[in-house]
């Protein structure tokens, strides 16, 4: 059976599905969602080439950036996999916005002055910042205390010895889906609506129709954009460019590693018997290709394009399928 929902676990299938025009309510309670008592009237996206970030010519990826009506800044990343100095990335991403809004106060300054207008003391005051974070995978904390609801952990620049806030500018949150101990046919399971959400970024791609107690408004909204039947023809194929692409790479990955630790246990169990280990890495490569397929599959690809990101004819993707 045809996938119906997108699979949004990859950046750029997020920003291609959840991120297109139109589609800026959605965002708004998903900003929400992330940042509880948060209210956002509306929100004004940025492409990347356009939003003027870096103080170089060089473009920064964030899969989203954008502005509230009252000035509030958001960065929104969606992160598949786990990645060394993930947090310090993100301190990074949010130094762009800062040092925006001091370019601005700054040619605000110079336009005055040109002007001959008097000048008042340099006003520091920042909008707030915020750098939310969709994880596939669980991070490190010292202990369960840093978690909320068990999924969600979030930080803002305090005292040391109290606790104190020195600054509302900048705070940080992440959402953990590696967390979420339900698995793709437990929905029941889901109590609350930040559970029903991540269970939505984490198996949506794998579900026949969106489950029946998943009725609230932002869950509703962000069905409506991951199905493919209500994507213009041109976001689909962008969408299936972008997974040829990641899947592309989480092949050769994968095959890397396997076809390293399959020769390495033959040449260890056989050494030289080269027939034994040709015959031995002949069946690692097929298990590989086999695996790969599954997770395709897994992943809500067609038959077609499991068998064009592997090695294995349609009857041998469509007899995996049916197995499992």
């Amino acid at each position: 059976m045809e996938p119906k929902y997108a699979n949004i676990l990859f950046d750029d299938a997020f920003k291609v599905v959840v991120c297109a025009p139109g589609n800026e309510e959605l965002l708004a309670r998903i900003i929400e969602l992330m940042i509880p008592g948060k209210t956002v009237i509306s929100l004004d996206l940025k492409e990347k080439e356009n939003h003027g970030l870096s103080v170089t010519d060089k473009i920064t990826n964030f899969d989203l950036f954008c502005t509230s009506d009252s000035g509030e800044q958001f960065i929104v990343e969606m992160q598949f996999s786990p990645q060394h100095n993930y947090a310090d990335r993100m301190l990074c991403y949010a130094t762009y916005p800062i040092r925006a809004q001091l370019s601005k106060k700054l040619a605000e300054r110079k336009e005055m002055a040109e002007k001959g207008m008097s000048l008042n003391k340099m006003d520091y005051g920042l909008m707030p910042i915020y750098v939310i974070s969709l994880l596939n995978f669980s991070i490190d904390h010292a202990s369960d205390e840093a978690l909320e609801n068990g999924l969600m952990s979030r930080y803002a620049i305090r005292s040391g010895s109290d606790g104190e806030l020195m600054t509302s500018a900048l705070q940080f949150v992440y959402l953990e889906l590696g967390r979420l101990m339900v698995s793709k046919d437990e929905p029941q399971k889901c109590r609350t609506l930040l559970e029903k959400f991540a269970f939505s970024l984490k198996y949506m791609h794998e579900l026949p129709e969106r489950p029946e107690n998943f009725d609230e408004d932002i869950l509703k909204r962000l069905y409506d954009a991951a199905e493919f039947a209500n994507m213009p023809v041109e976001r689909q194929i962008e969408y299936e460019t972008i997974m040829r692409t990641e899947l592309d790479i989480i092949a050769e990955k994968n095959y890397a590693r396997e076809t390293g630790l399959a020769e390495g246990r033959a040449e260890g169990i056989a050494e030289g018997r080269a027939e034994g280990r040709a015959e031995g890495r002949a069946e690692g490569r097929a298990e590989e290709q086999l695996a790969i397929a599954r997770k395709f599959l897994s992943m809500g690809l067609s038959v077609e394009q499991v068998s064009q990101g592997t090695a294995l004819s349609i009857d041998q993707v469509e007899a995996l399928r049916a197995r499992n």
